[in-house]
């Protein structure tokens, strides 16, 4: 009958068939149902067995014969919710991946702002070489962030023309970098002068005397 081989020859990957055979008065209960391991939809627990009765002579001839074809086509129906569910395991993790990936652009646009932001400041400032060393922080992110090389490029060009690099005649304006704002976010505060303090009315009135 080759019972065993024909049924591995209808299975599949995770494929389970629980056979149940039952002694009865007329002979045989048997009782096949097809499952996938693999399959996590609760649609799985609402197959039902297919169930046979009949003499142990009649399940020789007949069984293979009878549980075959339900056999695929329930596998048939379980590998489709399996592909199911594998596609929308691939969807999450695309989305996952499209989510991480707009997340590195915009730190990487964040951080690139925050150096070309000091930079530029520096050179409005004379502080030249400060406003180099920011550039090349800024430079970092010129394979990630659109159009950040040029930018970069653009205003490395202005700061070396500044310090005269090319020049016979030298920089025309003295270098004024003090290396205390070179990272983004650590931007030296700039206080406001001190304002005169008023005279107290005491004072005031022994002025007029």
């Amino acid at each position: 009958m080759e019972l065993f081989k024909k049924l591995s020859e209808s299975m599949a990957e995770g494929t389970t068939i629980a056979l149940t055979i039952a002694k009865s008065e007329s002979g045989l209960a048997v009782s096949v149902l097809p499952g996938n391991s693999l399959v996590k939809d609760a649609a799985k627990n609402k197959f039902v067995p297919i169930c046979l009765n009949g003499t142990a002579e009649e399940m020789d001839e007949g069984f293979l014969d009878t549980v075959l074809q339900p056999i695929a086509k329930a596998n048939g129906l379980l590998s489709n919710i399996k592909d199911f569910e594998n596609a929308q395991e691939e969807a999450k993790k695309a989305s996952e991946m499209e989510k991480k990936a707009k997340d590195e652009a915009k730190k990487a646009q964040e951080e690139f702002n925050g150096w070309m932001a000091i930079a530029e400041q520096n050179f409005k400032e004379n502080k030249f070489k400060d406003a180099l060393t920011c550039l090349d922080g800024a430079h970092k992110y010129a394979t990630t962030v659109a159009g950040s090389a040029s930018k970069v490029d653009s205003l490395r060009e202005k700061v070396k023309a500044a310090l005269g690099e090319g020049s016979m005649f030298g920089a025309a304006t003295d270098d004024m970098s003090d290396g205390k704002n070179v990272k983004p976010g650590k931007a030296t505060a700039k206080t406001a002068p001190a304002k005169a303090e008023e005279p107290k009315d005491d004072e005031t009135e022994n002025e007029e005397e």
